[in-house]
């Protein structure tokens, strides 16, 4: 079942969870711009972004989700990991990424009752592990489970696959209700304001999605492509909400 068996990297689609850990966390805002230029070369061997050899010149965190920058997130996991005295430190940056990954359940398995793969959050390499590769891997369940914590503002529920069970004359023997694991409390509002223009501003730029725009729905979402294997093809994800 590939939906809770095979793992993957989430690849962009974990770029509105570090941009929700960078606005949290007070090392941008709304105001703060990075330059894409193509390479990043704050650290050595120099990532690059999707677009290089050009670049997407200056954006905010809106911008950097709605053109999935990776120059923007490389700076997002390189701040993360600035100490006081200005040296980078992957291991501090990590230790944040985590820290929200956990707090939006992808620590975890996404609680519905088949059989699930085990997540593993990165704990490797700050820099890359903000546009989601490191060594992040999750099924796309448990993926779906953090992005529905980004819709409703910080609600993360166990999922479920079952409604109720009635006994065979229609008494109601179990009511499957969804519980909460836990209550994000940490984010404020602006936070997710920010993050849901972003994903919207993606889908609205991009003809693939005319047909959810025609439907009358408004959608929010990010793609994401995540590379697995030079013998295995790359994955590509979308994960969203309306």
């Amino acid at each position: 079942n590939k939906a809770t068996q095979e793992l993957t990297a989430p690849g962009s689609t974990f770029k509105p969870l570090s941009s929700i850990t960078a606005l949290t966390e007070g090392i941008i805002s709304e105001g703060t711009h990075f330059f894409c230029a193509g390479p990043f070369t704050k650290i050595s061997p120099s990532p690059k972004c999707w677009i290089s050899p050009r670049g997407h010149g200056s954006l905010n965190v809106v911008g950097g989700i709605a053109n999935s920058c990776n120059l923007f997130f490389y700076n997002v996991g390189f701040n993360l990991g600035l100490t006081s005295d200005g040296t980078y430190s992957s291991a501090q940056g990590i230790e944040k990424i985590q820290k929200y990954a956990s707090m939006f359940g992808l620590g975890e398995t996404s609680g519905l009752e088949i059989s699930e793969m085990s997540p593993h959050i990165s704990d490797e390499d700050a820099v890359r592990s903000a546009i989601g590769q490191g060594t992040h891997i999750y099924t796309t369940s448990q993926i779906a489970r953090y992005m529905t914590a980004v819709a409703n503002r910080g609600t993360v529920y166990d999922l479920t696959l079952l409604d109720k069970v009635l006994s065979k004359e229609g008494d109601l023997i179990v009511d499957m209700n969804a519980n909460i694991i836990n209550q994000v409390t940490e984010v404020n509002e602006h936070t997710y304001d920010l993050v849901t223009s972003g994903m919207e501003t993606m889908v609205n730029s991009n003809s693939r999605f005319d047909v959810v725009a025609n439907a009358g729905l408004q959608t929010a979402g990010k793609t994401g492509t995540a590379q697995q294997s030079k013998t295995h093809a790359d994955h590509v994800l979308f994960a969203g909400f309306a």
